[in-house]
């Protein structure tokens, strides 16, 4: 059986309520969450993007225990549709017409690792190009958080925020910066609002949920290391309001200098058998992801 490196990043959920700072995270409600989710009738489990003709939906997923922890294997499919070109042979460059219709497109899984604890819910996800990317899987639980929340009769005013978990390299480049001059911090419009800074009284829907925030040393002057040092620790705690850090500046060269805490987020490759038309086997390649979340003693 053929064999191929796959891709696949750390991230985490919490909870965000209208209105509150602070972020947080209910395991009992999560999981029963997921539980309604994934039980869901099948047409009911399809949501459409428009503007990128895309479909997402459940393909299968399993929940088992490990000690007191819960583990959740979601394997989404997605399809491109309104895209039917002929095909060609790549034998002798033929041509013949596609017996696609305008609204089917080819399958492509996603495969997603959940280890939800008392605290936390740790994410693994397979990370591809023509795949489900974390946005919009966030976006798609939150629809349905929406829909979960109106049959308990609650108020629709929770939603899940996605956390990247970060690798140690963007403070190894951070110490290699002698001067910096011009900082950019992304962080969710929700903090506009907030008492720390009070800028804004009442959400603003048709503003983006990701808010640009830039600071500027004073005229032959650096900001401080230690103040980056402690905004990127903190994108890993549950308490943090900010999402991303760009810094501009020199190194001890004079020379530019530019680092965006984007790139450095953890990433991890593992390697997984394929099925015979090619794509991932899905009972290997959550044995790996399994392996890389710790999960031992246990299989998928």
């Amino acid at each position: 059986m053929s064999t191929q490196n796959r891709k696949v990043g750390y991230y985490n959920f919490e909870f965000e309520k209208r209105g509150q700072v602070e972020r947080f995270f209910d395991r009992a409600f999560f999981k029963d969450f997921i539980d309604y989710v994934m039980v869901l009738p099948s047409h009911e489990q399809v949501i459409n993007i428009p503007r990128h003709n895309k479909a997402v939906a459940i393909d299968r997923y399993a929940v088992t225990s490990f000690h007191a922890d819960f583990v959740v294997r979601i394997v989404f499919k997605s399809c491109k549709y309104n895209h039917s070109p002929e095909y060609m042979s790549s034998r002798d460059g033929s041509e013949r017409n596609s017996d696609k219709k305008q609204h089917e497109g080819e399958k492509e899984k996603t495969h997603l690792c959940i280890r939800i604890s008392s605290y936390e819910a740790s994410l693994l996800l397979e990370e591809r190009r023509n795949g489900v990317t974390i946005n919009e899987i966030t976006n798609y639980l939150n629809k349905k958080l929406k829909e979960y929340l109106t049959s308990l009769s609650r108020p629709k005013n929770l939603k899940i925020i996605y956390g990247t978990v970060p690798s140690e390299n963007f403070l190894a480049m951070l110490e290699t910066m002698e001067d910096i001059k011009v900082a950019e911090v992304i962080t969710s419009k929700v903090h506009l609002g907030s008492e720390a800074m009070g800028v804004i009284e009442e959400e603003d829907h048709s503003m983006k949920e990701e808010v640009l925030v830039t600071m500027k040393a004073k005229p032959k002057e650096s900001m401080a290391k230690r103040t980056f040092r402690k905004l990127f620790n903190s994108i890993t705690a549950n308490e943090s309001k900010v999402s991303r850090i760009r810094l501009y500046g020199r190194d001890s060269s004079n020379n530019p200098l530019r680092i965006d805490s984007e790139p450095f987020k953890k990433v991890d490759y593992v390697v997984t058998e394929l099925d015979d038309n090619g794509t991932v086997n899905t009972d290997s390649i959550f044995e790996k992801m399994f392996e890389v979340l710790d999960i031992t003693g246990t299989s998928p």
